[in-house]
């Protein structure tokens, strides 16, 4: 056949993404065909709809196209990739030779008119979503704005309880497009005034739809964010109401939850200076009300920024200071950004004291760069112990021995921390392999100290420890690790899944160097050929072994 390619060629078109999800749609191509020529492939995909898939090769790449509404953004969609895959598997010997697609394009040049019409009107009485479209469309085209706003509400609305799944949301998008383009209709015909409405109860209800949808690819929030400019120059052209425009503002953005908000610079020439004011106002009574609300806070910080002063910024943001000091770090940082270091020190010091939770690095490193600075080195050394006896961590502890083998303390500093950290590991005891494991073995990991890191791990330790530790003494101690190794994959006999595969092959691995260094290797054959018999059902992990040549 003229039109060749491989798997990689379509990995390339699609993406990994949409790759993956067409290896699971290959069971579902149905009359795969070729043209004549053999440079055009065709089929259907069956999901949720049927998609007519065509393929060809362009430009020295494989093209495709689909109707689903992914395709028609311009993309090489899952249901391309599974045509292409089913199409490769047709290539193989034994394969039965696909039939040859009719010249639809032919047939359709030779209908009349009516008889184009005739076929289009069988297609829209037998998709209920294709009607409503065309309706929409010709409410449009005539004006009828009562029609265009009850179709856009019949398009949008989404049930209480309906979800739409992934496979909808993208054409859900496509219908909000579609709402989108009627309103601009109408706009473009002189009637913005009605536009404003319809398109707010447009995106009023897509916002609503997208609370119960799976829109992990973003369309239906793309599909909403293009109606936002479409709102802006419906008010531009009917010029509604200061009053009424600045309460919709108002509480549009203190109620969106998705990150499209309008941006009040935007609207400042419909508003006028006192629709503006009204819009700061609303904002300036719901903080009052809920001023621990996250829109609240959010819109009264940028309302401050804006228009007031430093002074009156750091006020608003102490209002609502927090256990781990995230807000006092907010303050040292505008304060300083402001050139005032030391009032910005204050707030970050002041943060450190009275922080009764966990406290974020960033707070701790901002006040360890200007103690740095200032040539503050013994509150820096108090400062770094302070925060590795309060949070145990690899990360702690290097910057802990950094400032302190500077200051020539180190042996003493390290020796205190050994303490707490064999103390934490007593305490621990059984229960570590259940948790991240006692740092201690994680710092001893990172010092070299493998053996002393080994031993301690034998009175506590987490399993990913245990295998860290393997891979390090496999040469030295092939028996110790060997029994680590066997002991993890154990339970995943039992388990599924690619994750899970993927584990057992690192952990097969692990087994096979380790009795290379005993000197075992018969009995590693053996018991990989036990393991691949009792796990023989798992095609996906047998084919995965088969790859690495665990056979």
């Amino acid at each position: 056949m003229a039109l060749a390619f491989t798997e990689d060629d379509l990995l390339e078109a699609a993406g990994p993404k949409s790759f993956e999800r067409g290896l699971e749609y290959v069971d579902a191509v149905d009359e795969l065909e070729f043209e004549l020529e053999g440079t055009e492939i065709n089929a259907i995909v069956t999901g949720t709809y049927e998609y007519d898939v065509t393929l060809w090769r362009e430009r020295g790449g494989i093209e495709g196209e689909c109707s689903c509404p992914w395709s028609q953004e311009g993309n090489f969609c899952k249901h391309c990739v599974a045509v292409g895959l089913a199409a490769l598997a047709k290539k193989k010997p034994g394969s039965a030779v696909p039939a040859v697609r009719p010249d639809v394009d032919a047939w359709l040049a030779e209908l009349t008119a009516d008889e184009l019409r005739d076929e289009l009107r069988a297609l829209i009485r037998g998709d209920k979503r294709l009607r409503r479209r065309f309706e929409l469309r010709t409410a449009q085209a005539t004006q009828d704005v009562g029609q265009v706003s009850a179709l856009v509400r019949q398009l949008l609305r989404v049930g209480a309880r309906q979800f739409i799944e992934y496979e909808d949301a993208q054409d859900y998008a496509v219908n909000v497009r579609h709402a989108g383009e009627a309103v601009t209709g109408l706009i473009d015909k002189g009637l913005a005034a009605e536009a404003v409405s319809i398109v707010r109860e447009a995106m009023g209800e897509a916002r609503t739809a997208m609370e119960t949808a799976e829109d992990s690819d973003g369309d239906i929030g793309e599909a909403v964010r293009r109606l936002m400019p479409i709102h802006l120059r419906a008010c531009q052209e009917a010029r509604p109401d200061p009053v009424e425009l600045a309460t919709y503002v108002a509480e549009h953005n203190l109620g969106e939850e998705h990150g499209f908000e309008f941006e009040l610079k935007d609207y400042a020439d419909v508003l006028g200076e006192h629709g503006v004011q009204l819009v700061h106002e609303a904002y300036r009574a719901a903080y009052e009300r809920n001023p621990k609300g996250r829109r609240e806070k959010l819109l009264m910080e940028q309302l401050v920024r804006e228009s007031g002063t430093l002074d009156e910024f750091v006020a608003l943001l102490a209002r609502d200071l927090d256990s781990r000091g995230y807000q006092h770090l907010r303050i040292a940082q505008e304060l300083d950004s402001a050139e005032r270091p030391d009032e910005a020190l204050q707030w970050a010091e002041t943060g450190l004291r009275q922080a009764t939770g966990f406290i974020g690095t960033d707070l701790v490193d901002f006040v360890a760069l200007r103690y740095a600075q200032a040539g503050r080195m013994d509150d820096l050394l108090a400062l770094r112990r302070d925060r590795f006896q309060t949070e145990m961590t690899v990360s702690n502890f290097e910057q802990l021995r950094e400032i302190a083998k500077q200051r020539g303390a180190w042996p003493d500093e390290r020796e205190r921390a050994m303490v707490l950290l064999r103390e934490d590991l007593a305490k621990q005891g059984p229960k570590a392999q259940y948790g991240m494991g006692p740092v201690l073995i994680d710092i001893l990991i990172a010092e070299g100290e493998f053996e002393e890191a080994w031993e301690q791990a034998s009175k506590a330790s987490s399993e990913p420890q245990r295998l860290k530790l393997a891979a390090l003494i496999r040469v030295e101690q092939p028996a110790a690790a060997l029994d680590v190794y066997t002991r993890a994959l154990a339970p995943l006999r039992s388990q599924t899944g690619d994750d899970v595969y993927r584990r057992v092959l690192e952990l097969l691995q692990g087994i096979r160097i380790c009795h290379t260094h005993l000197g075992s290797e018969a009995d590693f054959k053996a018991f990989l050929r036990e393991f691949r018999q009792d796990q023989r059902r798992k095609r996906n992990l047998i084919a995965l072994l088969d790859a690495a040549g665990l056979v």
